[in-house]
């Protein structure tokens, strides 16, 4: 017997159904699946000897993206929660109050790096994932796409390497193709992350401008690196003054009282660019 309120015994149950280890069964209860014990084997690291590849995979993905146009197609491959979860009058009400509570001096000021009292809220936010942000250092974009553009361009120029991971979320290839930059894949454990003996062997081979690592919840295997292991990778880059643009636009999606901290909390030296966003 075990002394846990029933919102403790229905979270286990849940976290046990996403996992596929249970199924629930109307009017009867949950059953232990009878596949649980023949599942898949997780997917082996494949260990890549990219010296750096060149990109061409717009056309494949535009044209995968257009499929969703089709109302009979269910897209499993979307970042995105169906639209009508969205609370539409709500954000109607917000967006209409605070249109009118505008000022043309207000718009101006704001074009650069975005609202002011906007990036102290997010500086306040920074804090409770252990990175300790003024302001001013923060830059508001359209988006974490465009957050992500802009940093590899401030550290790369057409033609250098970049480190990515492998599998790497589809628009990563993009950016990189759109930029004129090679790829150099770094491969990816499911459950842990990035490999950093692959990382660190590429790193001394080749001449690598920059790292793009997901450190939480990686898209699309789901990896999250322990803290441990991103201490181990801010230190590898570090010691080579390589710059990392971590994506972390997933890191509030998390299970427990606490979310991971990034890599972002353990950088002394402004050598992690981090890219956040409030759509997921």
């Amino acid at each position: 017997t075990y002394s846990v309120s029933p919102a403790t015994v229905f979270k286990a149950y849940y976290l046990l159904e996403d996992k596929g280890l249970i199924q629930a069964r109307a009017r009867s209860g949950y059953y232990v699946r009878e596949h649980a014990a023949n599942a898949l084997t997780e997917p082996e690291l494949v260990r890549h000897t990219s010296e750096g590849t060149e990109l061409g995979v717009s056309d494949l993905i535009f044209s995968v993206l257009g499929s969703l146009k089709n109302p009979d197609t269910v897209p499993f491959g979307s970042a995105f929660p169906s639209p009508h979860l969205y609370p539409l009058p709500r954000l109607a009400k917000s967006m209409s109050s605070a249109v009118r509570a505008m000022t043309p001096a207000g718009i101006v000021s704001d074009m650069t790096t975005g609202n002011s009292e906007l990036r102290r809220q997010i500086a306040l936010r920074y804090m409770i994932s252990g990175v300790r942000l003024p302001a001013d250092e923060l830059v508001i974009t359209n988006g974490a796409m465009e957050a992500l553009n802009l940093c590899l361009q401030c550290v790369t120029e057409p033609g250098d390497l970049v480190a990515i991971e492998a599998p790497a979320f589809y628009a990563c290839l993009q950016v990189l193709e759109r930029l004129k930059l090679k790829a150099v894949e770094i491969p990816v454990h499911p459950r842990d992350g990035v490999d950093l003996d692959s990382l660190q062997d590429s790193l001394t081979r080749l001449p690598i401008k920059a790292c793009w690592f997901m450190s939480s919840f990686q898209n699309p295997l789901g990896a999250s690196m322990t803290q441990a292991k991103k201490l181990k990778l801010y230190n590898l880059l570090e010691r080579q003054q390589i710059p990392l643009i971590e994506d972390d636009v997933y890191a509030e999606l998390y299970y427990g009282a606490n979310a991971p901290h990034p890599v972002k909390s353990l950088d002394h030296s402004g050598l992690v660019m981090h890219c956040s966003s409030f759509s997921k």
